[in-house]
């Protein structure tokens, strides 16, 4: 996996080296503020340097808008200060944190009212 980034965007390239032919794919992902676009195709390589190579120079040319029929464009748009609380509310881990934070203060509470009784 490489990471490159390019104007604001991040391109992670994810090739894989396919088990029958023991070539490499053409995979990765443009990232941008949390948000991203997978894009692959059937083009393969023999190596990985040349398959992540590929990836990059593929990455960039989408960034640029050079690549008809695949885009970025919505990753450009800044996610507003409400969009993000909402984003970061609707992850797991953050799921997981709440439940933990209202058990940990329910136990408590419930320990307070025993020792007042």
């Amino acid at each position: 996996m490489t990471l490159t980034r390019y104007r604001g965007f991040e391109i992670v390239s994810r090739s894989y080296q396919l088990a029958d032919s023991g070539r490499w794919t053409i995979d990765f992902d443009v990232r941008r503020s949390g948000r991203g676009r997978s894009f692959s195709l059937r083009e393969t390589h023999a190596s990985a340097a040349e398959a992540d190579a590929q990836c990059m120079i593929l990455g960039r040319r989408i960034i640029e808008g050079r690549v008809d029929g695949w885009s970025v464009e919505d990753l450009r748009v800044e996610i507003r200060p409400v969009e993000a609380v909402v984003q970061l509310i609707t992850t797991e881990s953050l799921t997981v944190l709440i439940v933990g934070v209202v058990a940990i203060l329910g136990f408590s509470g419930l320990a307070i009212l025993r020792e007042v009784r």
